[in-house]
């Protein structure tokens, strides 16, 4: 997935949920502005925040290490 696509996925799925960008920042604890930024798929956007306002909309993230292996 494209950093576009991960924010067309949260703008649809936030106005499913009938949620505006204030609202949501709300909920997820950061600005209004952030969330434009992150829906309009800004390459610079922190994904720790990125990570807590999908959290707060119930969208998971699946990661696959290639043939299954975890590195540390």
């Amino acid at each position: 997935m494209t950093v576009q696509e991960i924010g067309k996925l949260i703008r649809a799925e936030r106005k499913s949920q009938g949620l505006t960008q204030g609202e949501l920042a709300m909920t997820a604890n950061t600005a209004s502005r952030f969330i434009s930024e992150l829906e309009n798929g800004k390459a610079t956007c922190q994904i720790g925040k990125a990570l807590q306002v999908m959290n707060c909309l119930g969208i998971r993230i699946k990661l696959d290490a290639p043939h299954g292996k975890v590195r540390e």
